[in-house]
């Protein structure tokens, strides 16, 4: 996404260096997608006050087909998605399907041997527990007297 910059349009400068900027936005960024457009599958991940949660979305996919696997800062999921072909001419065809692999570096140290992972509607549920030292916790200030 290119940012606007208001310039003024009686300088020469500015449009030279417009066009530069142009040269190369079109030459760099051109084929890129869009945020979450052509990465499969998409993630989204959440901090909560007691664990990171993901959700991704695996539409079509069933849990045989997935693999889930972390390590105290490492999220890791792969798995293939599987096409189901009919007989006859292929008219139009958008589905695809094939092997799959996405892998984060968590924000913060997990519980590895605690992590929880479920299907519901085609959405992939992984709960990650955070450690227990970087949960915040309250004190109770006792009085000494």
């Amino acid at each position: 996404m290119r940012d606007l910059i208001r310039r003024s349009s009686g300088n020469e400068m500015d449009r030279i260096r417009s066009g530069i900027d142009q040269v190369f936005a079109d030459a760099f960024f051109r084929n890129w997608p869009a945020s979450g457009q052509g990465v499969f599958p998409q993630v989204d991940l959440y901090d909560t006050e007691n664990a990171l949660v993901a959700l991704v979305n695996l539409p079509g996919v069933k849990s045989e087909d997935v693999e889930v696997t972390t390590n105290n800062d490492t999220l890791t999921i792969s798995g293939e998605t599987k096409v189901e072909t009919m007989e006859g001419e292929v008219l139009w065809q958008e589905r695809s399907g094939g092997k799959f692999y996405r892998s984060f570096k968590l924000p913060v140290p997990i519980k590895a041997d605690s992590v929880s992972a479920g299907f519901k509607a085609g959405v992939l549920r992984i709960e990650m527990p955070k450690t227990d030292e970087l949960r915040s916790r309250t004190i109770e200030v006792k009085d000494e007297s």
